[in-house]
Formats: structure tokens, C-alpha cells, sequence
């Protein structure tokens, strides 16, 4: 019995213990929300790459003068622009508007033999 009792010593020690070890989960949980949080982004969602390569598309479709383009310029959700920075350089922005109205811009250069 007497050894017993030096095992069940109860002290302040153990109280620090436990308000130690809560401080470190606590510290950890709040890295590992900050992680995820930085992870998923509107920028890493499936929407946003379905987007982006609905844009690529439509970009591609432009270069080769493609008839179904046509159709798609009717769309008030879709804006495509072409400019003449220089002799031999064009820009082509495409901003695009899907059903959750996010607006994806993209710009793309095209190096032209004039």
C-alpha cells in the first residue's frame, strides 16, 4: 500500500501538464486550419479549372476561325479582345463569365509575321 501511494501523488504538476499538452494541440490545430484554409482556395476548386480551360478553348477556337465560335460570340458571358501592341506582336484578352458569374480574364501574345 505504501508504494501505492507514492505513485498516486497528485500535484500542480500534472494540472501544468495538461495546460501544457492542451496549449500544443491547440497550437497545432490552429496550423493545421491555417493550412487548409491556404490550400483550398476558389483559385485550386475544380470550377476554376473547368473555367480556365473553357477560356483556353474558346482562345484556340478564335485562332482558327472556327464557325461554332460564331455562336458562342452571341453569348453575353463571353468578351474577346484583339489588339495591336507593335508591328509583329498582338494581344488577345478573353474574359469569361461562367453560370456562378466568375469572371475569368486570361490574356494571351501572339507573335504575327507582318
Amino acid at each position: 500500500m505504501a508504494s501505492l501511494r507514492k505513485f498516486y501523488n497528485l500535484r500542480a504538476n500534472s494540472i501544468l501538464e495538461s495546460v501544457i499538452a492542451l496549449s500544443i494541440i491547440s497550437v497545432c490545430l490552429y496550423f493545421a486550419v491555417m493550412i487548409f484554409a491556404a490550400v483550398f482556395t476558389p483559385r485550386t476548386s475544380a470550377k476554376f479549372y473547368n473555367t480556365q480551360n473553357k477560356v483556353n478553348e474558346l482562345f484556340f477556337l478564335a485562332q482558327l476561325r472556327n464557325d461554332s465560335l460564331a455562336s458562342e460570340n452571341q453569348n453575353s458571358n463571353l468578351l474577346i479582345e484583339e489588339e495591336n501592341i507593335n508591328e509583329g506582336l498582338k494581344k488577345v484578352s478573353v474574359q469569361y463569365k461562367d453560370s456562378a458569374a466568375f469572371q475569368f480574364d486570361k490574356t494571351f501574345y501572339i507573335q504575327t509575321n507582318e
